[in-house]
C-alpha cells in the first residue's frame, strides 16, 4: 500500500502555524506601542506593517541561513559579523522606507524618523536574538530527544540480541537432556517433553518484554532444574531454596539461566565424593539475590559457555545500571555466583 503523505498545506499548517501566531501577536504588540505616536490608524498600521516586514526578514535570514551555515559549523566570527551587518541593513531599510512612504502623507511620521534608526536597531536585534535563542534551545531539546530515542532503540535492539543468544544455547542443552532421558528412562520421556514444551512456550510467548513477573521466571528455572536433574540422575545432589517473599516484582527474563546452565554443565563428577549444586533465591527489602554454588573437579571455562558471562554482564549494565552486584569465585573446588539486584 502506498504511503499517504500529507499535502504541502497540511505540512505548512502543522509545522509553521506557530510562526503565524507569533507574528500576529508581534504585529498587535507594535500597534499598541505606536498608537500614541500617530494620529491615524493608517499611520499606525503602516509603520507596524513595515516594521514587521524588516523584522521578519532579519529573523528568517538569521534562523534559516546564518545559523545553519555559520553558527552550526562553528564559524562564530563570520556569523556575528554577518548578523550585525544584517541588523544594520534591516534597520536602515526600515528607516528609509518609512521616510519615503510617509514623508508625503504623514509629516508627523517624518518628524519621528530621527529616533527610529536607533530604536529599530535595538528592537530588531533584541527580537531576532531572543527568537533565535529560543529556536536554538528548542532544536537542542529536540536533538537530545532524538538522541535519547535512538539510544533507547539501540539498547532495545542490543538487549533483544543478547536475549536471543541465550535461546539456542538453552535449547541445545534441553534437547540433550531429552536425548539422555530417552536412552536411560523412556517412560519419563513424555513428561520431559511436556516440561520442555513449557520452557519453549515461556521463551517464545511469555517473556517478550524487558521485565517479567519473578514468579514466572522462577517456574521457568524450576522446570529447567527438573530437566537437568533427570539428565544428571542421582550423581548430583541439587538443593533449591527460596527465602523471603518472591512475588510482586519483576526481573529481566533469562538473566539467571546462564548461571544455572553453567552449574549443571561444570558440576563435578566425583565417584567417591559428593557432587552438589546449591541454589538460593532470596528477597530482603528491595534486594533480590541469587546464589548458585556447585562443586568442581577442574577449571571452569570462565564465561558460562564462552559468551555467556559477557552476555549477562552486558545485560546487567543495560537493565540495572548501578543497581546490581555480581560476584563470581572459584575456590577450593567450589564455584560460586552471587547476583544481587535492586528491585525497588
Amino acid at each position: 500500500m502506498q504511503e499517504h503523505k500529507p499535502s504541502l498545506w497540511r505540512r505548512l499548517y502543522r509545522y509553521k502555524m506557530h510562526h503565524v501566531v507569533l507574528w500576529i501577536v508581534y504585529f498587535i504588540f507594535w500597534i499598541f506601542i505606536y498608537k500614541d505616536y500617530y494620529n491615524s490608524l493608517f499611520s499606525v498600521a503602516g509603520v507596524t506593517g513595515i516594521y514587521f516586514i524588516f523584522s521578519a526578514t532579519a529573523f528568517y535570514v538569521t534562523v534559516y541561513y546564518l545559523l545553519p551555515r555559520y553558527l552550526y559549523n562553528s564559524r562564530y566570527v563570520m556569523f556575528f559579523v554577518l548578523f550585525l551587518l544584517l541588523l544594520l541593513v534591516c534597520s536602515s531599510g526600515l528607516t528609509t522606507t518609512l521616510y519615503i512612504i510617509f514623508s508625503r502623507y504623514s509629516p508627523e511620521a517624518v518628524a519621528n524618523l530621527k529616533v527610529f534608526f536607533s530604536i529599530a536597531l535595538a528592537s530588531i536585534g533584541t527580537m531576532v536574538g531572543v527568537l533565535a535563542a529560543i529556536k536554538l534551545v528548542v532544536e537542542k531539546i529536540r536533538s537530545e530527544q532524538v538522541a535519547r530515542q535512538l539510544e533507547k532503540e539501540h539498547l532495545a535492539s542490543e538487549l533483544q540480541y543478547l536475549k536471543a543468544q541465550v535461546n539456542p544455547h538453552f535449547l541445545f542443552n534441553a534437547i540433550n537432556s531429552v536425548y539422555f532421558l530417552i536412552r536411560k528412562n523412556p517412560d519419563h520421556a513424555a513428561e520431559t517433553l511436556i516440561k520442555l514444551s513449557d520452557l519453549l512456550r515461556y521463551q517464545l510467548y511469555d517473556c517478550a518484554d524487558d521485565k517479567i513477573a519473578v514468579e514466572k521466571e522462577i517456574d521457568y528455572l524450576k522446570n529447567f532444574i527438573a530437566l537437568e536433574k533427570i539428565r544428571k540422575g542421582e550423581k548430583v545432589k541439587v538443593k533449591f531454596e527460596q527465602e523471603g517473599t518472591l512475588s510482586g516484582f519483576e526481573i529481566a527474563p533469562f538473566l539467571l539461566i546462564p548461571f544455572f546452565e553453567n552449574a549443571f554443565k561444570y558440576v563435578s563428577n566425583f565417584s567417591t565424593q559428593e557432587n552438589s549444586i546449591d541454589i538460593t533465591l532470596k528477597r530482603e527489602d528491595d534486594q533480590f539475590s541469587a546464589t548458585i554454588v556447585n562443586t568442581t573437579d577442574n577449571v571452569i571455562n570462565n564465561g558460562v559457555g564462552g559468551i555467556g558471562l559477557r552476555n549477562v554482564k552486558r545485560r546487567l549494565e543495560l537493565l540495572y545500571p548501578g543497581k546490581h552486584r555480581l560476584e563470581i569465585a572459584d575456590k577450593a573446588g567450589r564455584y560460586s555466583v552471587n547476583l544481587s539486584l535492586t528491585i525497588a
